[in-house]
């Protein structure tokens, strides 16, 4: 049974340090679950008492490279107590990239964590942005992103893979989706506009804000309001047997936030319910 969830992204509109009050807004939308972003400075205790109490799974947390290597059983501890089943290893530094001169001690590194989040009940997993793809292939024909996830012992790292940050970085999600059909419990749904076909690494690149004529005029959007053809890539996505599909959410702008969640879920909701024999 697919289960839905919103990442906490959304606090980049402007509800910093308020997650405690925002978690029953996310359950409120109808979301099943919630992705972290970092703990935003509360307590695991903190945090599982609310979700307790809106009735909302924490299914995952974003956890830097840097912060995973040097603390790795306190971040394990903290994401087990709060009940997640998977953990996001997030933000490699360059250097440690395929290519990069450290890039073996990462895959032994990503390893070893691995290896520790199974110890632990959890599976970890890899989440792409543009800057994964933006170089084209660049390594025996592979992109960045491929490398890294071959790299790994696929029952000891899944993929999490962001749809529109994959075509924002110039691949074509179709082709993901085929090669990873067995390795994508997650999928990220996120959505986004411009006037024409542009690359993008990340939303910080454009200081989380929309982007002017040199950026094609690019602003996020509602999962099934801006220009990602979800109905195209949908049996694609079914066909992996997701546990979960995040109707991802960057920004709002002027925006009313949690409208665009209700919005996001209830595209996701019906496009899924178009394939019955594959949901």
């Amino acid at each position: 049974m697919i289960q839905y969830s919103s990442p906490t992204f959304l606090f980049r509109d402007g509800h910093a340090g308020d997650i405690l009050s925002v978690i029953p807004r996310i359950a409120a939308c109808g979301f099943d679950g919630l992705e972290l972003y970092g703990l935003f400075g509360k307590t695991p205790e903190e945090l599982k008492q609310v979700c307790n109490e809106s009735g909302i799974r924490v299914v995952c947390d974003h956890v830097p490279y840097t912060e995973f290597v040097s603390d790795t059983l306190n971040v394990i501890k903290a994401r087990a107590y709060l009940g997640a089943p998977y953990i996001t290893v997030d933000k490699i530094p360059t250097e440690h990239l395929p290519g990069g001169a450290h890039f073996p001690e990462t895959v032994r590194e990503i390893t070893r964590i691995a290896k520790e989040c199974q110890a632990a009940g959890m599976q970890l997993l890899y989440h792409n942005h543009g800057y994964d793809l933006t170089d084209g292939p660049v390594i025996d024909g592979k992109y960045v992103l491929e490398c890294i996830l071959d790299s790994i012992d696929p029952d000891l790292m899944k993929f999490q893979p962001d749809l529109g940050w994959i075509e924002l970085g110039g691949g074509d999600p179709s082709y993901f989706l085929e090669k990873y059909r067995d390795r994508c419990p997650i999928i990220h749904l996120k959505d986004y506009y411009a006037t024409a076909p542009m690359r993008l690494t990340s939303a910080p690149a454009l200081g989380y804000e929309r982007g002017g004529a040199d950026y094609n005029f690019f602003e996020f959007r509602p999962t099934g309001y801006g220009i990602v053809d979800f109905a195209k890539y949908m049996p694609a996505v079914l066909a992996c047997k997701p546990e979960w599909l995040v109707a991802d959410h960057d920004l709002s702008y002027e925006r009313d936030t949690f409208v665009d969640l209700e919005d996001s879920l209830l595209y996701v909701k019906k496009l899924v319910d178009l394939y019955p024999g594959l949901a």
